[in-house]
């Protein structure tokens, strides 16, 4: 438990103790769930007029080719592997090229508990050479995707060539919505973990803040208050609530939307910059901006940071 801990944090930047008491323990208990399934996987039989035996049956679908992202990326795989396995199939997994560590691990550890051979296989590379691969193949009957919007519709315009079935998760961005009597205290409380978690490369994350005016300034100053008090550092350090984002590349387009808000009118009330950590990094100052009207592209527009 301890080695893949860490290397989820070595691959994501994750705080380590998120890893351990997050993810590790999310990945056992979605791994206990599906192995429930196998025994309950059974077709129906059906009453109909005449003298006829009419029933349904359930059958694996085949080779599943499963892609999954960089920010949760063991219990993603967990996620995709699962339920495949539980229903009789077979898996081609790639994980993210940023984050292969754990996934590879992981089959480590399939093999050693005596998975037989080609039943769960795991390919590292890049999507436009891997995942096209994976999504073009004739012979993978179905495609299991997590990631962003735009890969998503070219994942379902490729497999429609083909045929083939497709399970997509894609991104969002959800509003969180506070009434003039709501409780602000606790309502801040939670807020704040939906919003930073991960440092904010959550797809679910609750990214937009929607006050009623009575309580809007108390809720704006709580909401900075709470941001500036994360510790960024260290993602082994116990302290440390935000770590380092996945690569340099999403750290410059997370700073990007900030310049981009900034510039399309709204303020920055707390971080607005990269932060400095000893020993460097990709690290990004946990960031509220106030100001924003839906029609930015800040509001529209997934940043997936702090």
């Amino acid at each position: 438990a301890e080695a893949l801990a860490a290397l989820e944090t070595y691959d994501t930047g994750k705080p380590f103790g998120d890893a351990r008491k997050v993810d590790l323990p999310m990945s056992v208990q979605t791994l206990h769930y599906y192995a429930g399934w196998p025994s309950k996987l059974r077709g129906e039989t059906v009453p109909v007029r005449g003298p006829f035996l009419t029933y349904t049956l359930r059958e694996p679908i085949g080779v599943i080719g499963q892609i999954v992202p960089w920010n949760f990326p063991l219990f993603m795989a967990v996620m995709k592997l699962a339920p495949a396995l539980a229903a009789g199939n077979t898996v081609v997994l790639k994980p993210a090229e940023q984050t292969p560590l754990t996934a590879l691990y992981l089959g480590n550890l399939l093999n050693e508990a005596g998975f037989p051979p080609g039943v769960v296989n795991i390919v590292s590379g890049f999507g436009g050479e891997a995942g096209e691969a994976l999504i073009n193949h004739p012979d993978v009957d179905k495609v299991a995707f997590t990631g962003s919007t735009r890969t998503g519709q070219h994942i379902m315009r490729q497999a429609a060539g083909t045929l083939k079935r497709v399970s997509l998760e894609l991104g969002g961005k959800s509003p969180h919505i506070i009434f003039g009597d709501a409780d602000l205290k606790s309502a801040m409380r939670a807020i704040g973990a939906a919003i930073f978690y991960n440092q904010g490369e959550v797809c679910i994350a609750g990214s937009r803040l929607f006050v009623e005016k009575p309580l809007y300034e108390q809720a704006l100053e709580a909401a900075s208050q709470s941001a500036a008090r994360m510790k960024v550092g260290d993602p082994f350090a116990e302290d440390t609530r935000i770590g380092a984002l996945v690569s340099e590349q999403h750290w410059k387009r997370v700073d990007e939307y900030v310049k981009l808000g900034v510039s399309e009118g709204a303020r920055v009330v707390a971080g607005g910059g990269p932060a400095e950590v000893a020993g460097g990094g990709y690290f990004y100052q946990p960031t509220v901006l106030a100001g924003v009207r839906n029609d930015m592209r800040v509001a529209q527009e997934e940043i997936f940071g702090p």
